[in-house]
């Protein structure tokens, strides 16, 4: 089991570095087909994405030369049964606009060889004070 939450650890750190350098190609074999993003920001606007839509953010962020984000990085929890995990962690960065602290409870299924994100809880924080 130590070697399975080691081995998600490095998923999650391969999955944010993907991310802060907005690299699509590796977002894209990462993101389950079926994955669904539910983004729950400070005035509790809920916003929900496909895999298809969660990527174009990232594409958006690239194309507009926001790179790179954040990569702070922060692991709470990690828990794993058979082929599904649970990561709990936080991270800073540029999401939704502003630089602002996020807290994240990711799902993971292994399947096709590899663990790949099926689903995403972002709870954003307020924005940093200027």
């Amino acid at each position: 089991m130590e070697d399975t939450v080691k081995e998600i650890e490095k998923f999650i750190d391969y999955l944010v570095q993907a991310g802060v350098h907005c690299r699509v190609d590796e977002l894209e074999s990462v993101y389950h087909r079926n994955m669904q993003v539910y983004m729950l920001d400070d005035s509790d606007q809920l916003t929900l994405a496909d895999k298809s839509a969660f990527i174009d953010l990232f594409k958006h962020k690239r194309d507009a030369g926001e790179l790179p984000l954040n990569s702070w990085t922060k692991i709470h929890h990690v828990a794993a049964k058979n082929n599904s995990a649970l990561v709990i962690f936080s991270r800073k960065n540029n999401l939704a606009g502003q630089e602002r602290k996020l807290r994240l409870g990711i799902d993971l299924v292994y399947e096709d060889g590899r663990w790949q994100v099926i689903r995403e809880i972002i709870f954003l924080e307020p924005p940093y004070p200027s």
